[in-house]
């Protein structure tokens, strides 16, 4: 199949995994850390490059700055969605109603217990804001404008070895200590999925259960040595954000298994 590969720094994993198995895939990388709306215009199908660091990158990598989406069998997507990171951030000020917390809240409030409890919000609510943060991203503007099947794979969830770094990540280890985990994962796959499945030809690949520890975090052996874009490079020793080659080749074994099942769609039921 040939391939486009468009994303942020979460690329370089199922780079890494292609490079170790190319299986007769043709990829096309368009990526950059960081990338944004402001880096790209998409018009009738053709996909170019509009800043000057995002030129200079592709250059390294032998990719043209204009590509036209027609030439590729399926689109990749890598990140360019919101990670678990926003979703702790939006609800780091409340409980949520139907997470183990939220109910532990509500049963609080409604005993007239002591303390002040955190605002509650619904878990309805809270899934609404995440779809409308899904909505909005570049992801799924990309998948919008793509005259061809696409496949999201959103960012990692991080590392569990933040567990071990004293006094960082404070709300991904509350959402741990209070087994909120799962319920946090649910609902983010759930919002990736409401977006994605109303687009034509679009669908998302989620992590896997057996990847991740306490719901909303990746195994640090699945984390750990990450590659970057860069040819040859390697994430810091301290990074928890990146997948390794490891993880990258799980995914990409899914995402042969699904580029070649038709994608069920609003259209295509």
């Amino acid at each position: 199949m040939r391939l486009c590969l468009i994303g942020d720094s979460h690329a370089a994993m199922l780079i890494a995994a292609h490079r170790a198995d190319p299986a007769g895939d043709a990829l096309t990388i368009f990526a950059k850390p960081g990338l944004a709306a402001s880096d790209i215009v998409v018009e009738d199908g053709i996909l170019r490059a509009v800043s000057e660091d995002l030129c200079k990158r592709l250059g390294g990598m032998g990719t043209s700055d204009r590509l036209d989406l027609r030439d590729f069998d399926a689109i990749v997507i890598a990140g360019l969605v919101p990670s678990a990171f926003a979703a702790v951030r939006l609800q780091q000020g409340h409980a949520v109603s139907g997470w183990p917390s939220g109910a532990r809240a509500l049963a609080r409030a409604l005993a007239d217990g002591p303390g002040t409890p955190r605002p509650l919000m619904t878990r309805s609510a809270y899934r609404a804001a995440l779809v409308a943060l899904t909505e909005s991203s570049l992801g799924a503007t990309l998948a919008r404008s793509a005259p061809c099947p696409v496949l999201l794979v959103p960012q990692p969830f991080p590392s569990d070895a933040l567990l071990q770094m004293e006094g960082k990540f404070p709300v991904f280890r509350r959402v741990v200590r209070n087994s909120d985990g799962a319920a946090l994962a649910e609902d983010l796959h759930a919002a990736y999925n409401s977006v994605f499945r109303k687009i034509d030809g679009a669908s998302c690949l989620l992590q896997s259960t057996h990847t991740r520890s306490h719901g909303c975090l990746t195994r640090a052996d699945l984390m750990r040595a990450g590659p970057r874009l860069a040819e040859g490079g390697r994430q810091e020793s301290d990074d928890i954000l990146h997948g390794n080659a490891t993880l990258g080749a799980e995914l990409w074994a899914g995402l042969r298994r699904r580029l070649r099942t038709p994608v069920e769609t609003t259209s295509n039921p």
